[in-house]
């Protein structure tokens, strides 16, 4: 699915608070367009800073970050629908934060729920829907936007595991009809190698290795259960168990 070009780039980044608490330090990433990475760590490593960062909602304190992508769309663990508002109301909203036509924002909103199957959930108000539901007003909402580059900040984190693991089959979908960069994080080292094409390990507020994941897509259901799939869970483990065990030695120190 990786285009040619940077669709992200991290470029010797860091973020220091004046407290002195040290958020990132000299990350360098680049996540190219039509590739998706997807970042795993321990709380507290500095995955959701990595992401603020990519949105602009945060500035370095050193180093640089680059977007080529015009479009964004970001994602959250939290869905954060206006509950008096129908779904279709809710997938509108950025639209209407753009200022875009009334016909052109209702026609996007259709399409976008069409694509994540709640046409008929279209009149319906967020109180009735299941946490999956939800989470899927929450990704037309994005999609209604045609994004370049989608963020995803631990979106299916709060779902059961089967619920999980059917919206983590239609992101892929949607990511490889769409063709977008995602930048992924999660704590899930299976549904980071069953999305991404490059995952990422952070510990400490830096990046302590990656693992390419070259399975072909579309990646159907049962990929889950392939040898290659399971070794490259291994890879990504151990070097999340790597990075536990030199802190801990650390600290004995």
């Amino acid at each position: 699915m990786t285009d040619h070009g940077p669709a992200l780039s991290f470029e010797q980044v860091g973020m220091h608070y004046p407290t002195g608490t040290t958020a990132l330090d000299d990350v360098t990433l680049h996540v190219g367009a039509g590739e998706f990475v997807a970042v795993v760590g321990p709380s507290g490593c500095g995955k959701s800073t990595l992401l603020r960062l990519a949105a602009g909602l945060l500035t370095p304190t050193s180093g640089t970050v680059a977007r080529s992508a015009a479009r964004l769309g970001f994602v959250f663990q939290d869905p954060t629908l206006l509950p008096w508002r129908s779904v279709r109301r809710n997938v509108e909203l950025a639209g209407e934060l753009r200022r875009e036509p009334a016909a052109q924002r209702r026609e996007r909103a259709e399409q976008a729920l069409a694509r994540v199957g709640l046409t008929g959930a279209a009149d319906q108000l967020p109180r009735t829907l299941s946490g999956g539901m939800r989470m899927r007003v929450s990704l037309a909402r994005t999609l209604a936007g045609q994004p370049e580059l989608m963020l995803f900040d631990e979106p299916f984190g709060s779902l059961d595991e089967i619920t999980r693991e059917r919206l983590g089959e239609e992101l892929q979908s949607l990511f490889v009809a769409d063709g977008f960069a995602g930048l992924l994080v999660t704590h899930s080292v299976a549904e980071a190698v069953y999305l991404a094409e490059r995952v990422v390990v952070m510990a400490d507020r830096r990046i302590v290795g990656e693992v390419a994941v070259p399975l072909p897509y579309p990646r159907e259901p049962q990929v889950r259960f392939w040898p290659d799939f399971t070794a490259l869970t291994a890879n990504v483990t151990e070097l999340l168990r790597g990075s536990s065990a030199e802190r801990t030695a650390a600290v004995a120190r």
